[in-house]
């Protein structure tokens, strides 16, 4: 009888689905991109694999811990091999990897938002790689870079979206005012770190 409840299982087989972590993250990501952020709920995910909703809980706690797992997928594209990017070209992979699935820009800081982020200390680690000077600058200044790239697409992606939804005129191209605003933060940080003040000195 125990059998029947896949639940009971760490890693059981139904109806010929292995379930693991990263099969339940590529499910989630398929319904991501069919349905939206909004859908993806661990019930309907449970059900594209056709076990019962208890099942995924051996893999993933909740759905706030599958979220964080699909902003790792979505972002490592732009992660991986980052090594030697400027802080303008790992913003634009940034970008391009979260415009790449429905919803992204929202799901990824959804999951960045959450306490102890683990996604978030390595993005912010690997902007801060990409600039030199001061330690508090740099720290301050890698945030603030995450915060446009984060901002602007989740707006640019929201209007895609709402275009798509409503039948209204698709927005405009924003690829080159996202490109300037960030050379434009780029410039005064740049400024800020030549000239060695601290970052509550520029305001």
């Amino acid at each position: 009888m125990a059998d029947i409840f896949l639940g009971v299982f760490p890693a059981g087989r139904l109806g010929g689905v292995q379930l693991t972590r990263d099969s339940i993250v590529a499910a989630a990501v398929d319904i991501l991109d069919s349905y939206g952020l909004a859908d993806m709920t661990m019930r309907r995910v449970a059900t594209s694999l056709g076990v019962a909703p208890g099942a995924l809980y051996w893999h993933i706690a909740n759905k706030q811990q599958l979220i964080a797992a699909i902003a790792e997928k979505i972002l490592a594209p732009a992660l991986n091999d980052a090594a030697g990017c400027t802080p303008a070209e790992l913003a634009a992979r940034l970008r391009g990897a979260m415009l790449s699935r429905r919803d992204g820009a929202e799901l990824v800081a959804a999951a960045l938002s959450q306490p102890d982020s683990a996604t978030r200390a390595v993005v912010e680690k690997q902007l801060a790689q990409t600039l030199r000077g001061d330690e508090d600058l740099v720290r301050a200044g890698a945030a603030a870079l995450l915060h446009l790239v984060l901002g602007a697409t989740s707006l640019e992606q929201a209007q895609k979206q709402y275009s798509a939804d409503t039948g209204a005129e698709p927005p405009a191209e924003t690829s080159a005012d996202f490109h300037r605003g960030v050379e434009l933060l780029l410039a005064g940080l740049t400024a800020a770190l030549q000239s060695g003040a601290s970052p509550g000195e520029q305001l």
